[in-house]
């Protein structure tokens, strides 16, 4: 059964792509998805890093460490992904960067304030690192389909390899394949 998405609005300039849609669930919830040109270039590209977040109208305001818990976390992962494509039809010669924003210590210090897990310590924080394990695990579980058009690296403490599949990875970078 295919997962359904939620209809998206682009907006394009030279250095970034967004799109906008409505999260509707529990309530409804602006999400923005943005690729941030990010002045990097790697292997050789211009890097884009991907990002979702929850948008405030009020402040005019961008949380992407927000957890929305609007059960249709599905649906908007699949939005997401359906996203990547446009994005490399617009830069095709450029490289994505998918990191989660809930990685690193100080995600894993703040999350401890209100968080109900009791894990122990920062280092044991159940909930560090769900975003890119959750990237991770798709591009794992569709790995086969995926490398006929894209080429995936993975970084571990900062050492960048060839991705392999169900390996726990701080950052992932994609990039299309060109084909002649």
């Amino acid at each position: 059964m295919a997962i359904p998405c939620y209809k998206v609005t682009k907006e394009k300039s030279k250095f970034r792509l967004r799109f906008v849609f409505f999260s509707h669930g529990n309530r409804d919830v602006i999400k923005i998805i943005d690729y941030d040109y990010i002045g990097l270039i790697y292997l050789g590209t211009k890097t884009f890093n991907l990002a979702l977040g929850d948008y405030n109208p009020d402040t005019k305001t961008i949380r992407d460490d927000a957890n929305t818990l609007n059960g249709d976390v599905y649906v908007v992962l699949n939005t997401v992904l359906n996203t990547v494509p446009d994005f490399f039809k617009d830069f095709p010669d450029c490289t994505l960067m998918v990191k989660g924003s809930d990685t690193g210590e100080q995600y894993a210090r703040s999350c401890k304030v209100t968080c109900t897990k009791n894990c122990l310590d920062s280092n044991s924080c159940k909930n560090r690192n769900r975003r890119i394990n959750i990237y991770t695990s798709y591009v794992s579980s569709n790995y086969y389909m995926l490398i006929k058009d894209y080429t995936f690296f993975g970084v571990i403490d900062d050492v960048t390899e060839s991705f392999e599949k169900h390996k726990k990875y701080d950052t992932v970078f994609i990039q299309k394949k060109v084909f002649l």
